[in-house]
């Protein structure tokens, strides 16, 4: 009897009554447009999570659990998809001057969209006085013990073991850490040395490997379709969560109100103004269209704040929707999940050092914002293959300006609650760059992009048609 008063009795009519949302997405799934379908996942999620609001998310502890499996189950088939998919691209094109072309122009666009939202976020950040009349919440900044900034400081690497770590030491361990920019390396190795033996011996005589490389992708994304029908629950669970935890630490939330409305604003102007430019006046397509068909890898995106493992929704939406060929969405998108990172190594970072100084009353002038733009830079340049990015960036950069690392920790409260439309934009801009790449060479199918596709209407994958 002690045992059954003592067990968690709310949990268990949360996640009764999250079943029975999950009932009803999947009969509007089946009868009005998938956009809206996700739309309403994200309104119950939040209402589920202020309903059941509680210290530690208690209340929540089985839906969290529905989210995290989801998480898992998508994020354990990134490092094969990518492989797989990198080696049947690039086998299918067959000329090493398209493979420079692709490479040199995705990460002029990842980094242009970058420089974007530094500039971005420099001026919101100047212009509204983001900080100003906040120091209240650096009154503790001493208090912060030395153990935890040097914890913090721990996750840190030097420019030259970031480079180092780009590059593929064990294959097996790069797979399973989803170190994505090696993945592509080892697949671009495969492939070219693919085309160089069958350029020598004939392909008739290693054909079989082109063989199992296309049945082991097919199956792959046989996978992935199953996966993909199920971002709907997946964002339910995923958003109830988060809005309990943002529900249950209000007094944080309110002192830092300002911060998390200016990352909000500046992400959402960087993904959908400056992207929206870019696509019409240089990918020359429809920008509304284009959200639309990539509403899957948007959601995903900022339920699961996980730009990595998102990355077999974008690559998904960009081939069958928005039709960008599977060379340039294969490679693009992988190295947008690794490189450039806007909202996490440039809006957030940048507004959180303006927030600092404005809050403390420095006295900063042009050639400090000049050398915060370029320090930025550099550092999303050199992001890639470092986990927890977002932290990493705004540790950084504070120690390379020699501003206190304990401010960044004082400002942790708003990182979750901020991620999610950091990632989105992560996201955004990966996908917008691969579209743009594309387009300039001559891999974009408008006539794909044209259509409109039932799936993308009613929600759910056209059997062996994922991607």
């Amino acid at each position: 009897m002690e045992l059954l008063l003592s067990f968690n009795w709310i949990s268990l009519l949360a996640l009764a009554v999250v079943f029975l949302l999950f009932g009803l997405l999947y009969y509007l799934s089946n009868k009005i447009n998938w956009t809206f379908v996700i739309l309403i996942s994200l309104v119950l999620g939040v209402i589920v999570g202020i309903v059941f609001a509680s210290e530690d998310n208690k209340y929540l502890t089985w839906v969290d659990l529905i989210g995290d499996i989801y998480v898992n189950i998508i994020t354990a088939l990134v490092a094969p998809v990518i492989l797989v998919s990198i080696i049947s691209s690039f086998i299918q094109l067959k000329d090493g001057n398209s493979m420079r072309k692709i490479g040199i122009r995705s990460v002029f666009w990842l980094l242009l969209s970058a420089f974007v939202a530094i500039v971005l976020s420099i001026i919101f950040g100047t212009v509204t006085g983001l900080g100003k009349n906040a120091g209240a919440i650096f009154s503790e900044i001493s208090n912060v013990s030395s153990s935890t900034i040097g914890a913090y400081q721990g996750l840190t690497k030097t420019f030259d073991k970031v480079i180092l770590d780009l590059f593929p030491s064990n294959l097996v361990g790069d797979l399973a850490a989803n170190n994505v920019v090696s993945i592509i390396i080892t697949g671009i190795a495969i492939a070219v040395a693919y085309i160089s033996v069958a350029k020598e011996k004939g392909e008739e005589k290693i054909g079989v490997f082109k063989k199992l490389v296309e049945s082991v992708k097919e199956i792959l994304y046989k996978i992935l379709s199953f996966v993909i029908d199920l971002t709907p629950f997946a964002v339910l669970s995923l958003i109830a969560g988060s809005a309990s935890k943002i529900f249950t630490n209000k007094d944080a939330i309110l002192q830092l109100l300002l911060l998390v409305v200016a990352i909000y604003v500046v992400c959402a102007i960087h993904t959908y103004g400056y992207h929206a430019l870019i696509l019409k006046f240089v990918a020359k397509v429809n920008p509304f269209k284009y959200f639309k068909k990539t509403s899957r890898s948007q959601a995903t995106a900022f339920t699961t704040q996980s730009s990595v493992g998102t990355l077999p929704v974008t690559i998904n939406d960009l081939t069958r929707y928005v039709g960008v060929d599977s060379e340039v969405a294969n490679f693009t998108a992988p190295l947008g999940a690794t490189i450039g990172m806007p909202g996490c190594t440039s809006v957030w970072p940048v507004l959180l050092a303006i927030f600092f100084v404005n809050a403390t009353g420095a006295q900063w002038g042009i050639g400090n914002y000049i050398v915060l733009a370029l320090l930025a830079l550099v550092m999303s340049l050199g992001s890639a293959g470092v986990p927890g990015i977002a932290v990493v960036s705004a540790i950084g950069l504070f120690g390379i300006l020699d501003l206190p690392v304990a401010a960044v920790i004082l400002l942790m409260p708003i990182n979750t609650i901020s991620d999610m439309v950091r990632t989105l934009d992560n996201v955004t801009t990966a996908s917008v760059s691969a579209t743009v790449v594309a387009s300039q060479s001559g891999l974009l199918d408008k006539q794909i992009f044209e259509e409109q596709k039932k799936d993308l209407e009613q929600g759910g994958i056209v059997d062996g048609e994922a991607i």
